[in-house]
């Protein structure tokens, strides 16, 4: 009867909160966007469609803060109307009593994950490409100083640039290092064009390499290929998208080939794990509303929901700043996003321990 007193109070503020934030964050992303799509005339239609298809991410963010406020509300209201104390002199415990709203919590957690990726994701890839269309933005993936390295860093590629539309390489220099990581062979070649046969075909090539008595020798050759010249060319290709508009499975994959090819990841894994914590950002801040909530006793409701938003913006701020020190390789990615959660779960449980009941 206690647990469904609560959710009576939580559920339609937790509803109005999330329409009302969601409801917000579109509107500042209208206002922030329109001006560039009516400088270019684009149809006011258009331009309100795009902005429109942002909710699925404002839903996202929308429903950690709308779980915050919906919790504090609740235990406030309750509170106010010293329901509060009915419901502890009873001998109910704060765990039995705040459980349901926990459980509930969870739900949101995993439905903040899901939405994330199946649905918050692909629809801001594919506003991104629309607004880019309508912008005029080109998207081109050619690129020049192109690095790549493969097999383990035995073989490293480093082009004065990459055409993408022909899938070649100009000014390709390739260093290639035998089983025991030390010289083997290097080849500077005027062109590569990758083939059907997935390899890279070099032409106007100089090949140095140790001869018999460890003197390096040059020899040259119109055409030339190996079999461990094989890099795929999206390894090559100019990336411009960002961590947020792939899903999970792409942003592992991606990951792993900056990690197979050297170039630099941990930014990106660092975003990758922060979605992990954002997911679980509603079970963390319902859990400090409910050990709020019978710590104080004059304007209860005020009061509470001061002391839950700040608890919650603290745990914001220590969040970006983990990210930026993984970023920064202070923290590895993994480390910056879980210490900070794990610390304020642990504090969580502990001021739910020793709430006031």
């Amino acid at each position: 009867m206690f647990q469904k007193l609560l959710l009576l109070e939580f559920v339609p503020f937790l509803i109005l909160g999330v329409l009302f934030f969601t409801l917000i964050l579109v509107l500042a992303d209208i206002f922030t966007n329109l001006w560039q799509y009516l400088n270019l005339e684009v149809p006011f239609g258009q331009a309100i469609q795009i902005s429109f298809m942002y909710a699925p991410r404002a839903l996202i963010f929308a429903i950690p803060i709308g779980a915050m406020f919906a919790a504090a509300f609740a235990f406030g209201n309750l509170g106010a109307r010293n329901e509060l104390i009915a419901v502890f002199g009873s001998g109910v415990s704060l765990l039995r009593f705040v459980l349901p709203l926990l459980a509930l919590a969870v739900v949101l957690s995993a439905g903040v994950f899901i939405l994330e990726d199946r649905v918050a994701i692909p629809i801001t890839k594919k506003s991104n490409m629309i607004s880019n269309k309508l912008l005029g933005k080109q998207d081109s993936k050619s690129r020049s100083n192109a690095v790549a390295i493969s097999m383990g860093g035995r073989v490293i590629y480093v082009a004065d640039y990459y055409d993408d539309s022909t899938s070649t390489l100009s000014g390709l220099t390739v260093i290639m290092l035998n089983e025991d990581y030390e010289f083997f062979k290097r080849i500077d070649a005027q062109k590569a064009a990758w083939n059907e046969s997935g390899l890279w075909q070099l032409e106007g090539c100089r090949i140095y390499y140790y001869g018999e008595d460890e003197e390096i020798l040059q020899v040259s050759r119109e055409e030339y290929s190996d079999e461990l010249i094989n890099e795929n060319p999206d390894t090559f290709r100019l990336d411009t998208r960002e961590i947020e508009e792939m899903t999970g499975k792409e942003a592992r994959a991606w990951i792993a080939i900056h990690k197979r090819t050297g170039l630099p990841y941990k930014v990106h894994q660092a975003k990758y794990y922060q979605r992990f914590t954002m997911a679980l950002t509603p079970f963390l801040v319902v859990l400090f509303a409910g050990a709020l909530g019978g710590r104080f006793r004059r304007n209860i409701l005020l009061v509470s929901l001061l002391a839950s938003l700040a608890m919650s913006s603290v745990w914001y701020i220590v969040r970006m700043i983990s990210t930026l020190l993984s970023e920064l390789g202070i923290l590895t990615p993994i480390a910056g996003s879980v210490i900070p959660y794990l610390g304020f779960l642990a504090l969580g449980a502990w001021m739910f321990r020793h709430a006031k009941t």
